[in-house]
């Protein structure tokens, strides 16, 4: 099994070292895991995104704590190489207009593996956070909010700072309790010109089964969007879990790769030193423990 969105402890809303990620996933039958810190440099929302944990204790994302970061998981991935478990290492950077000069220089700091890039706030809210979003939820219809979010996605795309885009659909996470069956079209129109700027640019397309750890009977993206992403020419997709806890890795990976497959996709891709190499989706193991 292979899961490229994995956050350790230097995320500050996970936990367990990453020592002890691979250990569980090693145990469990997974062969490939990339770490993905949160790594949100909008400078207009440091108070609340803009940290991490380093040694125990929350510093800002600003401070020298990547160094260290680098040095755990490449410590981590060899000592885990010849005991077939493959660590990557990489950030999931939060997207906003505008901080693309903020963005450049962390991934050029360090030999990234794989760099995720993610939507997660519009216009200064967060959209999974459960007090925020409703808020903004409240204030904005579905159109609105899928609207600003495949806006400021498609800026995401075309900045051309990123490997794989996260979790295309997040907003219907917390907005689905809001709004409804009526945010399942809502993307109708919007989405498209984001999905030909993936495929024009040979970006992969996450498959997360966060979606499914949320209680929704399909991944993020949804089918009828992985149909949609197919139908654009999107040619690769990288599986995660978006995991925050040692015991998640991996979790229904398997399931989400039984939804690419339905949606035309027979291969996955994945990353090192931002060099990207495929995986035909019958050599991956989909009836894991935690597949199912």
């Amino acid at each position: 099994m292979i899961d490229f969105h994995v956050h350790c402890d230097y995320s500050s809303d996970a936990r367990g070292s990453a020592e002890e990620y691979a250990a569980w996933a090693l145990k469990n039958g997974l062969r490939a895991m990339c770490f993905t810190t949160h790594c949100d440099l909008d400078p207009k929302r440091r108070h609340h995104d803009g940290k991490v944990r380093l040694k125990g204790e929350i510093v800002d994302v600003t401070s020298d704590w990547l160094g260290h970061y680098v040095k755990d998981v490449r410590e981590v991935s060899a000592r885990y190489a010849d005991r077939g478990l493959e660590v990557r290492l990489g950030l999931e950077i939060g997207y906003t207009p505008g901080i693309e000069h903020l963005i450049s220089p962390v991934i050029d700091s360090f030999d990234f593996d794989f760099i995720l890039g993610a939507v997660h706030t519009l216009e200064g809210t967060d959209l999974v956070s459960s007090t925020e979003s409703k808020e903004y939820f409240a204030a904005h219809s579905p159109r609105e909010v899928c609207g600003a979010f495949y806006r400021d996605l498609g800026e995401a795309v075309a900045a051309g700072l990123f490997d794989c885009i996260a979790h295309i659909d997040i907003y219907k996470r917390m907005g689905f309790d809001h709004y409804g069956e009526a945010l399942n079209r809502a993307h109708e129109g919007l989405i498209e010109p984001v999905l030909a700027g993936i495929a024009e640019r040979g970006i992969s397309l996450e498959i997360n089964s966060g979606g499914f750890r949320k209680g929704f009977p399909w991944p993020f993206p949804s089918p009828d969007i992985l149909a949609l992403a197919r139908e654009a020419g999107i040619k690769d997709i990288t599986p995660g879990s978006d995991c925050h806890t040692p015991e998640e890795a991996g979790y229904k990976i398997g399931e989400c790769l039984e939804v690419a497959m339905k949606a035309g996709y027979d291969r996955i891709a994945v990353f090192a030193a931002r060099e990207k190499s495929h995986i035909l989706i019958d050599d991956v193991s989909i009836g894991d423990a935690r597949g199912k």
